[in-house]
């Protein structure tokens, strides 16, 4: 991957953020009542809260109005905990876990300005003694940069998160939760803590190792799926249905792990979580391939669809109709979806008509793109108004035998899988 491809950076600058210390308010973390402070309640926050608020006194705070609105129904049978956006409330808490979003720049290096504004928020209201966990993701060495200087006055340490949205089994409690702390008394209080929420408890030897993991994790999957698609795609040219290729494979009882191909990755985390490496370390070559790969495919496949349809139209501009746009069934998230990417591509390229038919995700969520509404999605609606259909992923709640009813010689199908 050239540098253009990568970010900018191959090295990791952390903003000094220091803290303003009262000793005279120093708690014993081993004697007090719990409050746990949830910083930050996005779908990461909020599975933390949910988890921590049955158990313990629970503050969720956001710096977002909207986002605590969103919450205080779901929340309301949750008697110990507490939703605010008032940074004041956070003086209260014992414990602080902090859950903001780390999201890349646009030259792809490690945003880092919601969790530099979260630690120092933390560090304003934090009292000596008071414990602090680093649960977003972040490059290697993060959690040490931030707190190493302030080991001595707070108990501070990292637990990658590990949800996954839309999944509900197993259940975040069930998740087995890694931690790490920057002293052996940091790690035996998070432990202490985190072992009354969680069924399983996994202490690693440094926040280091913990924020590898979970960067290994999930570049892992990313070069799996990217091989998957690259094999998918060679079968295909030898007239061999990938689908019975991977069930064949997959009876194979060792040595062999089935994953499924399709359009790209999408979400907050796996399409990212390369880059969080490649800040600082400069030599990832086969990551840096599946990676750079993975970004191109739904652009690539957008480009030869476009192709293929416009092929039999005499030079007419094709009306498309994109289904599954969320970035993963189940899902009505738009980040980092392929079906997303998909399109755009197919804008630029050039359409005389060009939706999108997805029951979870909103028309007002993409202003530039006509939603087909529940009423249309027909076989005679679409043979009549669009040349060619192209399913990036099967959405739930849809009903696919739509398809089936499509004659060929009236529209162009293709399903990206």
């Amino acid at each position: 991957m050239t540098q253009s491809r990568r970010s900018k950076s191959a090295s990791l600058i952390v903003p000094k953020v220091r803290p303003i210390i009262s000793y005279e308010n120093t708690i014993d973390i081993e004697v007090v009542e719990p409050c746990v402070c949830v910083i930050g309640v996005g779908f990461v926050g909020e599975a933390l809260l949910r988890e921590f608020g049955q158990v313990f006194t629970s503050i969720g705070f956001d710096i977002s109005q909207k986002r605590i609105d969103e919450l205080a129904k779901s929340f309301n049978s949750f008697p110990k905990v507490t939703l605010t956006t008032d940074k004041t409330k956070l003086s209260q808490a014992t414990h602080y876990l902090i859950s903001v979003p780390t999201p890349l720049k646009q030259d792809r290096s490690v945003n880092m300005l919601h969790l530099v504004s979260a630690i120092s928020t933390t560090f304003k209201y934090a009292r000596p003694g008071s414990v602090i966990v680093l649960e977003s993701s972040v490059c290697v060495g993060t959690t040490r940069q931030f707190f190493s200087a302030y080991k001595d006055v707070y108990h501070c340490g990292m637990s990658p998160e590990r949800v996954d949205p839309g999944r509900s089994q197993p259940t975040a409690k069930e998740i087995t939760k890694l931690i790490s702390g920057l002293t052996p008394k940091a790690l035996a209080l998070i432990q202490s803590i985190y072992a009354k929420v969680f069924d399983h408890v996994v202490p690693v030897s440094s926040p280091e190792t913990a924020e590898m993991t979970k960067l290994f994790e999930n570049c892992q999957r990313m070069i799996n799926i990217a091989y998957v698609n690259e094999m998918a795609d060679a079968a295909r040219t030898h007239g061999v249905d990938p689908e019975e290729m991977m069930l064949a494979a997959s009876s194979k009882p060792y040595g062999f792990t089935p994953y499924s191909p399709g359009l790209g990755v999408g979400g907050t985390c796996i399409p990212i979580n390369p880059f969080y490496l490649f800040a600082n370390n400069k030599y990832l070559p086969v990551l840096e391939e599946a990676t750079a790969q993975m970004r191109e495919r739904p652009s690539t496949k957008a480009r030869k669809f476009h192709i293929r349809v416009t092929s039999s139209l005499s030079g007419r501009s094709p009306r498309i109709l994109v289904v599954g746009i969320g970035y993963k069934p189940g899902q009505s998230l738009l980040s980092g979806s392929p079906g997303l990417a998909f399109a755009e591509r197919l804008r630029r390229l050039g359409c005389s008509r060009l939706a999108f038919y997805d029951p979870l995700v909103q028309g007002e969520a993409l202003e530039w793109m006509e939603k087909l509404q529940d009423d249309f999605w027909h076989s005679r609606y679409l043979e009549e108004n669009f040349d060619a259909v192209a399913v990036c992923m099967r959405q739930t709640n849809t009903d696919f035998r739509v398809m089936e009813k499509l004659h060929a010689s009236k529209v162009v199908v293709q399903e990206f899988r």
